[in-house]
């Protein structure tokens, strides 16, 4: 941790004394939590078990060095961790993202090194000090921290935008992992080697947004009026594999196709904000993502649903998924209130009902994103398999109240 700490600052030095004119950008963020989550069925706190949980957190902590040395040259270094808990105490920070981008145009740039550029959807590299709610979703994001990094990988992007048409290309290599037995539904692979390639284009009919990062905000609070139309795909030859009915090892690829619309402006005393998604995903088998972000609980004491343990619910997988989001913000005297509302439906194959995930909240806003209070609840359902199918057998629910501070 020292010597990642003295190479950030050693290269923000030598920038400053080199080019004292552009000096670096020092940032950092934060987000601590305070939550209560309605345990999954058979969830362990300790050894033992519990049907619920009081915890604190810190979500997320973020430490970067950025700049332009040059007019053709900018960079960005970031350290952080997510979901320092009672369970994780000793996480020291790690190298997020290391990466040059060399700007051989106006509005177009090729950017090397560890990055989240992406492609699919807009929210393929969501902007977690951006969100709308208490925390992001994660339906675009299906191979997170499997086979990328908090959504970063080591790769090459062409991005940038032509009139009113942005577009990011990209071209990337999975991390490896230490992935569990195989068995007869598709997971992904332990070992890939095929290229991941994708791409997102969006026609931006208002203003324009940056290009200086990867991730997309949820919203800007009314300080932009967008209205963009976006689609997308992700390809990646040997992405997942499976058994077969001869015990021979299965290699499946990832196809991911996307369409979304996003729309932010002004509306009498009010910032409306929408978004709305199409997802399509094609992994293999009845591949499915069971996520519990954050996770409150350290085990299973009795396995008495699919969903695992804590908070974990299937929020990606094979098939198909719909997701919608809007917000209303309201200017008080000296701060602002933002509502805010998701929904995410969708049909896997690997389950015989829909999943229905509702999300809801309020943002209390003292400094747009630098500082800000959150209150999030999430209901989220539980599935069984009784022998006939896996089926909608419960719900649960969670509270979480956030702090953020963006410096």
């Amino acid at each position: 941790m020292k010597k990642l700490l003295l190479t950030l600052f050693a290269l923000a030095t030598t920038s400053f004394i080199t080019l004292a004119q552009e000096g670096p950008t020092f940032y950092a963020g934060l987000q601590i939590w305070m939550r209560y989550t309605d345990l999954n069925p058979g969830s362990a706190i300790g050894t033992e078990e519990s049907d619920e949980a009081l915890d604190f957190s810190i979500r997320r902590y973020r430490l970067g060095v950025k700049g332009n040395p040059y007019d053709y040259l900018s960079y960005n270094i970031q350290i952080g961790h997510n979901n320092l808990s009672r369970y994780a105490k000793d996480q020291p920070p790690k190298l997020l993202d290391a990466y040059v981008s060399y700007h051989y145009f106006p509005n177009h740039s090729v950017t090397v090194g560890k990055h989240a550029w992406t492609g699919l959807s807009r929210y393929a590299a969501p902007s977690t000090f951006a969100a709308v709610g208490a925390d992001i979703n994660y339906a675009a994001t299906i191979a997170l921290n499997l086979h990328d990094d908090f959504f970063r990988r080591l790769g090459v992007a062409l991005h940038g935008d032509i009139n009113d048409l942005n577009y990011r290309l990209v071209f990337s290599k999975p991390f490896s992992y230490k992935a569990p037995p195989l068995s007869n539904y598709a997971q992904f692979s332990d070992q890939p080697t095929s290229l991941n390639v994708s791409g997102y284009f969006k026609y931006q009919f208002l203003d324009h947004e940056s290009q200086s990062s990867a991730f997309s905000p949820w919203t800007y609070h009314g300080k932009k009026e967008l209205f963009n139309i976006g689609a997308g795909w992700t390809y990646q030859h040997e992405a997942t594999q499976s058994l077969s009915t001869l015990n021979d090892t299965v290699i499946h690829a990832m196809k991911s196709f996307a369409v979304d619309v996003y729309y932010e402006r002004p509306s009498g005393k009010l910032v409306w904000t929408s978004y709305l998604s199409f997802l399509n995903h094609h992994l293999g088998k009845e591949f499915i993502r069971y996520i519990g972000a954050n996770n409150p609980s350290n085990g299973v004491v009795n396995t008495l649903s699919l969903n695992g343990k804590g908070n974990s619910f299937p929020e990606a997988g094979s098939g198909q998924i719909i997701l919608f989001q809007l917000a209303a913000l309201k200017q008080l005297t000296k701060n602002a209130i933002q509502p805010n509302l998701m929904i995410e439906y969708a049909r896997f194959k690997a389950l015989d009902d829909p999943m229905v995930l509702f999300e809801g909240g309020v943002n209390y806003i003292l400094d747009g994103h630098k500082s800000k209070i959150s209150l999030g609840y999430q209901n989220r359902p539980v599935f069984t398999d009784d022998g006939t199918g896996a089926k909608e057998s419960d719900r649960r629910h969670m509270v979480v109240l956030q702090y953020q501070l963006r410096i």
